[in-house]
């Protein structure tokens, strides 16, 4: 893979990211529970955040791109897949459904596998 196609990919993620905690405010505008324990524009702001760290990957500073990488792994790794695992086996019903319990963390898996891409550097740079 490329870097160019990772950060492509990587965007995708961010889009979907954001699409999910867009969907889970609206339904909080309209008195419904939101989609997942995660309150969705602290979310949407840590998902901002990430897309900045992409910054150096389009700027073909790789090192930084990987340290940067390493970090999201850490921090979406803990706060997007493993949090949610423990919510959804003790707190169900913080989850609005169960395609929520299922797309949330699902979206999450997906980022933290293109970040373990870009963490460890299996890439090519062209």
């Amino acid at each position: 893979m490329t870097l160019k196609n990772l950060l492509r990919l990587q965007l995708g993620y961010y889009a979907l990211g954001m699409l999910f905690n867009a969907g889970s405010l609206y339904s909080v505008s309209n008195g419904h529970q939101q989609w997942t324990p995660n309150a969705p524009i602290p979310a949407a702001i840590f998902m901002t955040l990430y897309a900045t760290f992409l910054i150096p990957g389009f700027l073909k500073k790789v090192t930084l791109y990987r340290v940067l990488m390493v970090a999201a792994v850490v921090l979406m790794g803990y706060g997007g897949v493993v949090k949610h695992i423990g919510l959804m086996q003790e707190s169900p019903e913080l989850y609005c459904c169960t395609a929520a319990m299922i797309i949330g963390p699902g979206i999450n898996v997906f980022g933290l596998i293109l970040n373990l891409i870009g963490a460890s550097g299996k890439f090519k740079v062209t």
